[in-house]
């Protein structure tokens, strides 16, 4: 009989990436990991906070105007038609001007808006009046409107 001895096999490399490109460092999870939640968390917050801000602050003035019409009566006078929505206690000024062909200003009034008392039967659009003015111009205009408005600081 003959009687082969095995010898015992190798051992197969193991080929595992922990023995490729070496094992981590630290198992403690890294800053972003541990942070990365509550400063997303901070940061959408603070958001947030700042669009329901912005939205308080352009909501408790009412302003707002747009052009309605103007009407060149001669190369020395013209009128400017707006329709103004303000809250009634502010006084407003706006800035009206009449401009050239080439964009000149030939025109220019500013006029003021006094406050007013709200009627008994007060919606939003009572808000919302409509202005006339006429200006003085130095040559012919070919359009007019608002150039804008503004509450003024009180003095």
């Amino acid at each position: 009989m003959s009687s082969r001895s095995q010898a015992p096999a190798d051992p197969a490399p193991d080929n595992s990436l922990a023995n490729r490109y070496g094992r981590p460092q630290s198992s403690r999870p890294s800053f972003p990991a541990r942070w990365g939640k509550w400063i997303a968390a901070g940061a959408i917050a603070a958001a947030v906070a700042l669009a329901v801000w912005i939205t308080a602050a352009t909501n408790a003035q009412t302003l707002d105007w747009k052009d309605v019409g103007y009407n060149i009566k001669s190369p020395t006078q013209a009128s400017v038609t707006f329709q103004l929505t303000k809250d009634y206690e502010d006084t407003v000024e706006c800035a009206i001007q009449v401009l050239s062909e080439n964009y000149a200003v030939v025109g220019w009034r500013t006029v003021t808006i006094d406050p007013e008392k709200p009627p008994a039967d007060n919606t939003p659009s009572d808000k919302t009046k409509y202005y006339d003015v006429n200006l003085r111009t130095d040559a012919l205009g070919v359009t007019g409107g608002v150039n804008s408005c503004w509450i003024p600081d009180p003095a």
